[in-house]
C-alpha cells in the first residue's frame, strides 16, 4: 500500500484532481471499485489496509469517492462484501487443508 501510495503521489504531484461526479475519470473508477470495500477486507481479516495516517493520499481520494452519490448507491451494504468475502475465505482455506 505504501508503494501505490508514492507512486500516485509521484504520477498525480498536486494532489488528486478535483472528482467531476459527472465525469469520472479511469483512475477513479479504478481507486473506487479496488478500494471501496477495504472496510470489509479489514473486518474479516482483522488486518489495517487503509491506513489513513500511512497512505493519507489514498484514504482521502477513497474517502471522497465514497461520498459520491453514484458511487454511493453503486456500492452494496458493508454485510453483503463482508458476507462474500468470509464465504470466499472459507473455501480457500478449505480447499488449502
Amino acid at each position: 500500500m505504501n508503494i501505490f501510495e508514492e507512486e500516485m503521489k509521484k504520477l498525480l504531484p498536486d494532489g488528486v484532481p478535483i472528482i467531476q461526479v459527472d465525469n469520472l475519470g479511469l483512475l477513479d473508477i479504478l481507486v473506487s471499485v479496488t478500494f471501496s470495500a477495504y472496510e470489509a477486507r479489514e473486518e474479516v481479516s482483522g488486518v489495517k489496509i487503509l491506513n489513513p495516517e500511512r497512505n493519507p493520499f489514498i484514504f482521502s481520494w477513497v474517502t471522497t469517492l465514497k461520498q459520491l452519490p453514484i458511487v454511493k448507491e453503486l456500492l452494496p451494504p458493508h454485510d453483503k462484501p463482508v458476507g462474500l468475502i468470509r464465504f470466499v475465505r472459507k473455501m480457500s482455506l478449505k480447499s488449502s487443508a
